[in-house]
């Protein structure tokens, strides 16, 4: 049996196919490796490095909508890396918000983890740096980016120009989605090391009016009045020890905006509360909210109780307002400007039909419930709901206190415009200096 003619014109001598099989295994096999090491060289050069820092400073600037800046990035391992000396800046007028000394991060498919040791934060570029983060992170849906998830383990120094405020522990895990936004946050305080500060802001994409939705928890820690006052101006009538403890939460449309809270105010300045009065009442107490309700700082409705004791009260003013308000009341005192307080304590509620008040101290047999006790003096309650005009009225300051016709139109023009009147009920008129007086309150402290 012979060959054929196809098989002899192919036909390789053996040597040549082992010389064949020898070179394919040297060049496949040396090939990967050769690409090995030169991309290990070229992971090395400066140019790669400087590339791989540019990657994450655009990424991170994009995600946030702030300029971040850092003087070395590193991958440490595989999904690992490091950057140190980090720069935040706002993008528009290249100002120093933050400055990190070192950015540790753990790049997974669903997110990213990163720890920042030691950042300091320029409180005077906050409202700025908050402004850019809710208008790029929150307000924007997005498909691509993932979770971030931020922890800061050894606290944040926050400068300011009142001095350096030190936070213990942060965390913080950004949600971005197409439908919403959310940044939640842990904060803990050094002072205070049985609880937390928590606040969720949420941005919801799915409604035809966009919303932002605010939550401030502090079930089991104090906050400072102070430091919110900026955000909230009515804070700053109840002193400069208040402090709060509870649940705030807010709703902000683009027409309006509707917020609640839940909890206890204690160090209050009732000097400071009243001061549009002429400040009649004078020291410290307490005040417990089962319910607040606002809508562009007018009050809906609010119930609770107030506390204090210890502290002064105007006589022509308390008697004016017992007047007024028809609370029943002993006078068995001498008539004088100032006496002093033994205890007050009431429960209050306030909506469209009016205000009503309990008295929460014990009283004399057959009295009604007791609110107020001073010296020769015991003021009841009246269980028929205030009128919203007689509260007003009562309120007002006394003409023995200095500059009364201002004290007087100011007071008046303040609660008038925060009272929940009903619709079939209109708020007093006011005359022409009433009004400038609005607007001057509107513009200064009072809000």
């Amino acid at each position: 049996m012979g060959f054929s003619r196809t098989k002899r014109l192919f036909s390789v001598h053996e040597s040549t196919r082992r010389a064949w099989c020898r070179g394919g295994l040297i060049c496949f096999g040396l090939t990967p490796f050769v690409f090995v090491v030169l991309g290990g060289f070229a992971m090395m050069t400066p140019w790669y490095r400087s590339y791989q820092k540019q990657q994450w400073e655009s990424r991170i600037s994009d995600n946030l909508g702030v300029t971040v800046r850092t003087e070395s990035f590193q991958i440490t391992a595989p999904q690992q890396f490091r950057a140190t000396r980090v720069e935040v800046r706002h993008p528009e007028t290249n100002a120093l918000i933050a400055r990190v000394e070192r950015v540790d991060g753990l790049m997974k498919p669903h997110g990213w983890s990163i720890l920042l040791e030691d950042p300091v934060l320029d409180g005077t570029q906050m409202d700025s740096g908050l402004q850019v983060l809710h208008d790029w992170f929150l307000c924007r849906p997005q498909k691509t980016s993932n979770l971030l998830a931020i922890g800061i383990p050894n606290g944040l120094k926050v400068h300011t120009a009142n001095g350096v405020t030190q936070l213990d522990r942060i965390e913080l895990l950004l949600r971005p989605t197409e439908s919403s936004s959310t940044i939640q946050s842990k904060i803990a305080f050094a002072d205070q090391p049985f609880g937390e500060l928590s606040i969720c802001v949420t941005r919801d994409h799915r409604q035809e009016a966009p919303a932002t939705r605010l939550e401030v928890s502090s079930t089991k820690i104090w906050l400072d009045c102070n430091a919110w006052i900026d955000r909230l101006p009515l804070l700053k009538n109840l002193g400069n020890d208040a402090r709060f403890r509870g649940i705030f939460r807010c709703n902000i449309l683009p027409d309006q905006w509707d917020a609640s809270a839940i909890g206890d105010l204690d160090n209050v300045d009732w000097s400071a509360v009243t001061s549009a009065m002429g400040s009649p009442v004078r020291g410290h107490g307490s005040l417990h909210m089962d319910q607040l309700n606002l809508r562009d700082g007018k009050i809906l409705r609010v119930s609770g109780e107030m506390r204090f004791r210890d502290g002064e009260m105007h006589y022509a003013w308390l008697r004016r307002l017992a007047e007024t308000l028809q609370l029943p009341a002993e006078w068995t005192a001498s008539e004088r400007e100032s006496l002093q307080v033994d205890e007050i304590g009431f429960g209050f509620a306030l909506d469209t039909e009016g205000l009503r008040l309990q008295g929460l101290l014990p009283g004399p047999k057959h009295w009604p419930a007791v609110a107020a006790k001073l010296p020769g003096i015991i003021l009841c309650t009246n269980p028929n709901p205030l009128s919203l005009t007689s509260l007003v009225h009562g309120l007002q300051a006394i003409p023995t206190l200095s500059e009364p016709s201002s004290a007087v139109d100011l007071n008046a023009v303040y609660l008038t415009s925060i009272l929940p009147w009903p619709n079939s009920v209109q708020p007093p008129p006011l005359s022409n200096t009433q009004s400038r007086l609005g607007r001057r309150a509107d513009e200064g402290s009072i809000r």
